[in-house]
């Protein structure tokens, strides 16, 4: 049988077969006397503890209601009792959505409001970022943003230089979509990169793909430091104190300078080339460089970042330089090619050399 305790609809008793006959009895009957339960009870084939149990029910579910006054219960139909048990509670959900419905206005009013506001946050930013000669931005996240902003509003030329030899995978992978949708707007690209970055998988299949739609890349042994420059006007360059930051320069001078500095390199650098020929020669110049950096006293870890290996492999490429020269310690080797002129040069075509062979 059904419980009559009951705090509201969620909590309502649930109507058993003893409860459908004693609402069947009191409907057919035209009410059920509360003080003559035993005889309703024989009636209907129950014990008049269960009577009284079903009729607890009905009342708590209104259908059936006390005579005030009197032991008569008097039945209800289902919609009056629909009505009477679940009116309060829809009109409290009803409510309920009409005030949920009237913040999600207000919020919509607030958010159309201050994001009517962003157009002029970002071009006073803008202006801003103009009027200062230097702007610095503390994490990756903001420079790629910032560097999504110019690539979108570049209008005719990139340069970059992109030092350490093979990129980061994922950093290729962020830069193909931006760097194929500024070339198909017809933006000129221009990049160097290390020698050693032609024996990167991930940077061929980049290359294949950019120089396919116009870009331009040549490598050298060493190039000048991290940076890119937009339309001759703004430069990205590493930040010092902040890993992963930026600094964005727009004095004129300082950036004329940088872009004199990549006209230089690019100058003298070599097309991007794979294949024996291209990777002997590519070679040929790390060592060329590695040598003068030993003549120079520089440490392994020192040589390595500027020739874009890891130190493990410019140790190699050392202990091969110190067999060649029939060395026995790094200094010796040094003194070797100073009087010998082992050390990087220029060559016609462009290409560092050696002004003697290694």
């Amino acid at each position: 049988m059904g419980k009559s305790e009951q705090n509201g609809p969620a909590d309502s008793p649930v109507i058993d077969e003893s409860a459908v006959a004693a609402y069947r009895w009191a409907v057919r009957h035209g009410g059920l006397d509360a003080a003559e339960l035993a005889l309703g009870a024989g009636d209907l084939g129950l014990k008049t503890s269960e009577l009284a149990a079903s009729v607890d029910v009905l009342t708590a579910l209104h259908l059936l209601t006390p005579v005030v006054g009197s032991s008569l219960l008097l039945p209800n139909g289902p919609d009056a009792a629909i009505a009477a048990l679940l009116g309060p509670t829809e009109d409290e959900l009803r409510e309920a959505e009409a005030e949920l419905k009237r913040r999600q206005r207000e919020s919509e009013r607030v958010r159309s409001s201050l994001s009517a506001l962003s157009g002029i946050y970002f071009d006073a930013r803008r202006q801003r970022n103009q009027d200062e000669a230097v702007d610095s931005l503390d994490d990756k996240f903001t420079v790629r943003t910032m560097l999504a902003e110019h690539g979108a509003n570049c209008r005719s030329e990139l340069m970059a230089c992109q030092p350490g030899g093979a990129r980061p995978p994922a950093a290729l992978a962020d830069a193909l979509p931006r760097d194929l949708a500024m070339l198909e707007r017809g933006i000129r690209i221009r990049t160097l990169y290390q020698h050693t970055a032609r024996f990167h998988a991930a940077t061929q299949a980049y290359v294949e793909a950019v120089t396919k739609a116009g870009s331009e890349i040549r490598t050298m042994a060493e190039i000048p430091g991290l940076m890119v420059i937009f339309d001759r006007q703004v430069a990205f360059l590493p930040h010092r104190q902040r890993p992963g930051g930026a600094v964005i320069v727009r004095e004129e001078s300082i950036v004329a300078h940088l872009c004199a500095s990549f006209e230089q390199a690019w100058a003298t650098a070599s097309e991007y080339r794979t294949g024996p020929q291209a990777a002997h020669e590519s070679a040929e110049d790390i060592k060329c460089l590695i040598t003068t950096l030993l003549a120079a006293g520089l440490k392994d870890e020192v040589i390595a970042k500027r020739v874009g290996l890891s130190v493990r492999s410019c140790r190699q490429h050392i202990a091969e330089l110190l067999d060649r020269m029939d060395a026995r310690s790094r200094f010796q080797a040094g003194v070797i090619a100073a009087r010998t002129g082992l050390l990087a040069t220029e060559l016609g075509d462009g290409r560092q050399g050696c002004s003697g062979p290694l």
